[in-house]
């Protein structure tokens, strides 16, 4: 029979803080499956979880099984996961969904209320504060000595999946304009001085029409967040990108360095630092530039760790290339960064 249904953050509320220590049963929940899985998972899936025994949904504390974007989680999230509640910043991270029970309390099943994106991959994680009915908490590798004892290690579970490809446009243009022509080619994250007064994510218009980024939006985390509106860093300062330029996308702090290349649009986040808390210098920072309807135009993956080249950029090696690892680095020699410049 199916346990309740509700809708949140694709969180199952169970915890063994706060529980009896067991004193009959001892042996501990493991995960025995996932689904779905491979490459070409459905962007309407239905995930879930299936455990040894039931599992405890009544604890009150919310977060412990859930499915987000891959990219978006990290070592210190998972730390978090291990130890609920989330805090309110990664609370957004987890995909909200519709959650239910099933095989009497053993399977988790989660329902994304909006579609998957298509060719995305996803992770499902099952926090290692999950526990079964009388406070035994989860383990991998579950075993039993030659006393008959169970053993395992106490840890959270990852599963990935990948959606399959958006599906063909029915009536294609024969040859369609970029939806916006806009690229990130450039993050300086670890500027030499100031963080504030230096760093920049540069973006190139590699469309044919001019655009005007007054009203685009800056996230910092993946896309969960709406993001900072960007505008002109002074009154009357230029805001439009004329095809093949390129702009710096600055916090109110930034100052511009000798070698900036003259005329070029410089335009500011609302905030000293061009992300709430500047950019991270050892990367994992998923940044995202929206147009005004809050539409994603380019992202970059935060796949450059730059804490130990001070001064140095992550560049675009590709302007034809999608966003993704294999088409950043980090230049050899000097100058090892190019505000404005688009070779």
């Amino acid at each position: 029979m199916k346990g309740a249904i509700a809708v949140v953050g694709c969180a199952l509320a169970c915890s063994c803080l706060g529980m009896e220590p067991p004193t009959g049963d001892i042996v501990p929940p493991s995960v025995m499956e996932f689904r779905p899985q491979g490459n070409r998972v459905q962007l309407d899936a239905q995930i879930s979880v299936l455990f040894s025994e039931p599992v405890d949904p009544n604890t009150g504390v919310d977060g412990l099984v859930m499915v987000a974007m891959a990219e978006l989680v990290d070592r210190e999230f998972l730390v978090d996961l291990d130890r609920p509640p989330l805090s309110s910043r990664r609370a957004q991270i987890p995909l909200a969904c519709t959650i239910e029970t099933d095989a009497g309390g053993s399977r988790v099943i989660l329902q994304p209320v909006d579609p998957l994106q298509p060719s995305r991959e996803y992770l499902v994680v099952v926090s290692a504060a999950v526990c079964d009915l009388v406070g035994n908490p989860l383990v991998v590798d579950l075993r039993f000595d030659e006393r008959g004892r169970a053993q395992g290690r106490y840890t959270h579970v990852l599963h990935e999946f990948t959606t399959v490809a958006a599906p063909p446009d029915p009536d294609p243009d024969p040859d369609p304009d970029p939806v916006s022509g806009l690229l990130f080619t450039e993050i300086l994250a670890n500027p030499a001085g100031s963080e504030s007064a230096g760093e920049y994510a540069e973006i190139l218009n590699a469309g044919s029409d001019k655009v005007d980024l007054t009203g685009f939006r800056l996230d910092d985390t993946g896309g969960v967040d709406e993001g900072d509106m960007l505008g002109p860093c002074a009154e009357g300062r230029p805001t439009v990108l004329s095809p093949g330029e390129a702009a710096l996308l600055v916090g109110e702090s930034f100052v511009a360095p000798a070698d900036l290349l003259p005329n070029t649009v410089v335009v500011c986040t609302d905030r000293s630092t061009l992300t709430p808390r500047g950019l991270k210098n050892s990367g994992g920072e998923v940044l995202v530039l929206k147009d005004v309807n809050g539409r994603e135009l380019t992202r970059y993956g935060g796949w450059i760790d730059l804490s130990s080249r001070e001064g140095c950029s992550a560049t675009r090696l590709s302007l034809t290339a999608p966003d993704d690892p294999e088409n950043w680095a980090i230049p050899d020699g000097e100058p090892c960064r190019s505000p404005g410049w688009i070779e």
